[in-house]
């Protein structure tokens, strides 16, 4: 019994969804990722646009995804392209230790203590779907992406880990709202005529 179910739910988690079932939408999306100036140290910036853009690409919802360029000008857009703008407000991580500051120092400690912390960031960002030719604002939303974990062996990186589960969790809920309703969405909410 369990085993056909297992087959089941395999099988399932391999069909096409929504807008990927239909194949890409006819535009090009540019992303623009800005971060607040306190917003988390470079790496951690780094690894969110490496997550974004990759979760966006694999979804394959647009014709292309690319990271726009600083001198990037919407006068040059044309009718065919999106600009997706990502602005992280805030990059928040803490350390949660279940044991105090002197039986950390202490030398006698056992090595079992540098398991007792967890390790916890989380980003919040405002995101906005845009067609710059037009001139309109497609939708706009408060999103965010969290990360937790308590290491479970010496020497494991718990930052690391939380770090990467916040970033997908951040890529797979802009991949959602980028996505949502396909091309048959983004052209209604452009104004363009059905079958376009």
């Amino acid at each position: 019994m369990i085993r056909y179910l297992l087959a089941a739910i395999l099988t399932t988690a391999c069909w096409p969804t929504g807008a990927a079932a239909a194949g890409p939408a006819a535009y090009d999306i540019r992303v623009e990722l800005s971060f607040a100036q306190a917003s988390g140290d470079e790496g951690m910036r780094d690894e969110l646009e490496l997550q974004l853009l990759s979760e966006l690409r694999r979804a394959s919802c647009f014709r292309s995804v690319v990271r726009a360029a600083p001198d990037d000008v919407d006068g040059d857009a044309d009718w065919e392209t999106l600009r997706l703008n990502i602005a992280v407000s805030e990059i928040f991580e803490e350390t949660v230790y279940d044991t105090s500051i002197a039986q950390r120092a202490d030398p006698m400690a056992p090595q079992e203590l540098e398991l007792l912390h967890t390790s916890r960031i989380y980003a919040i960002m405002r995101v906005s779907l845009e067609h710059p030719a037009s001139g309109v604002e497609l939708r706009t939303k408060n999103l965010r992406g969290a990360g937790a974990h308590r290491p479970l062996t010496l020497g494991e990186d718990a930052r690391h880990v939380a770090l990467t589960e916040a970033t997908i969790e951040a890529a797979q809920a802009v991949r959602r709202f980028a996505c949502k309703g396909g091309a048959k969405r983004l052209n209604k909410e452009i104004g363009l005529p059905p079958g376009r």
